[in-house]
């Protein structure tokens, strides 16, 4: 896969104020960045409580929230914006279908009535540039070329070579996705949802070497993962000792010692091609986007491995390792200045077949990627 993007900018030509809109999945974000890329708003809905008792994504449910928010959100950033917007860039894809086009939509219209240029933006494209992005005010750092980058979440895991003004993939999930392993582990052993951040916090009280798992590897394809087998044993051992439904308040050490033992073979497995791909490419910088990339054990992890490298490793702030309209606007800023732009009566959403939310997939690993 191939995604466009711009590098580097010159520091006398400021790209333009940008109201961005992000609506793929289950977060309702608008943000505002200026033309230094530094955020003016960063509004935010989530649907962890209207999806929470499903234990997953509904694809209806997070439509109909994404119509309730999305206009309090825009006219809340539009107040906090310190001047006139000068572009708007929207999700145009992968995604819910219904989710994406609440946005699509309503960007469309908003840049047609006001004149403004549109840019449709990659969701994975979006992930790629955040950890560029700074939540304390800062203008965004410039998109170093030859960099190194892992995208981790519900939904996606791969690495991307950014170089020449593309993102190449280097390797990516042959079946599930980390995020969604990490879900699905979470959902039965009756952790809160999402069960990212549950895992990560349990996993701290745990013994990583307690539980065996396998950490698979595809012959042929050592840059490429496969998280089913691992998904599989451990959902298979949780139910073998009884641990089905245990919870959050109180575990038994057993369920401790198999949440960090998962949790390092996860991470194991989404690090073991990076010294080989750093060999082979020579790249200036690695970095992590993705909602995985807010755990803790990741974000150690990957920067020990640039410590050992002599690379200087960036990653998002963890507010931004989510889905956020703040990385959608940065990316439509650099698309716009490298020429992009989008005709707001033909823009559509852009729902790839092979994406689905976790908990949801239904793709065997032949029918195609996430």
């Amino acid at each position: 896969m191939h995604l466009s993007y711009c590098p580097s900018m010159s520091d006398s030509q400021p790209l333009l104020r940008t109201l961005a809109i992000e609506t793929s999945c289950d977060e309702t974000a608008v943000a505002v960045l200026d033309g230094d890329g530094r955020l003016e708003a960063n509004e935010l809905s989530s649907q962890i409580a209207a999806h929470a008792p499903y234990g997953g994504v509904v694809p209806e449910l997070a439509s109909r929230e994404h119509l309730k928010a999305l206009p309090v959100l825009v006219e809340r950033a539009r107040n906090a914006a310190m001047g006139d917007i000068g572009l708007v860039a929207v999700t145009n894809g992968p995604g819910l279908v219904g989710a994406l086009l609440v946005g699509v939509r309503f960007a469309a219209a908003y840049a047609w009535a006001r004149g403004l240029p549109l840019v449709a933006v990659d969701h994975l494209h979006g992930h790629l540039v955040s950890p560029f992005l700074d939540l304390e005010g800062g203008a965004a750092r410039p998109m170093p070329d030859r960099t190194l980058a892992l995208v981790a979440s519900g939904g996606h895991s791969s690495w991307y070579l950014l170089a020449d003004g593309e993102a190449h993939r280097l390797g990516r999930t042959r079946d599930d996705a980390a995020g969604e392993s990490f879900d699905k582990v979470a959902q039965v052993l009756g952790l809160p949802y999402p069960g990212g951040p549950a895992v990560d916090r349990l996993a701290r009280r745990g013994d990583a070497s307690a539980v065996t798992l396998p950490r698979p590897r595809i012959e042929g394809a050592p840059a490429d993962f496969s998280f089913s087998g691992l998904k599989s044993a451990t959902v298979r051992f949780i139910r073998d000792n009884d641990l089905g439904g245990v919870g959050a308040d109180d575990p038994p050490s057993v369920a401790l010692d198999l949440l960090a033992s998962f949790e390092l073979a996860v991470v194991d497995q989404l690090l073991k091609p990076a010294p080989a791909l750093v060999a082979e490419h020579r790249p200036r910088i690695i970095a992590a986007s993705g909602g995985v990339a807010a755990n803790t054990l990741l974000r150690s992890r990957m920067l020990a491995l640039g410590e050992g490298l002599d690379l200087e490793v960036v990653l998002p702030p963890v507010a931004l390792t989510t889905d956020n309209a703040a990385m959608i606007g940065r990316a439509g800023q650099l698309a716009h200045a490298s020429g992009a732009v989008t005709d707001p009566r033909r823009l559509d959403a852009r729902a790839r077949r092979s994406w689905q939310p976790p908990g949801m997939r239904k793709l065997s690993a032949a029918e195609g990627v996430r």
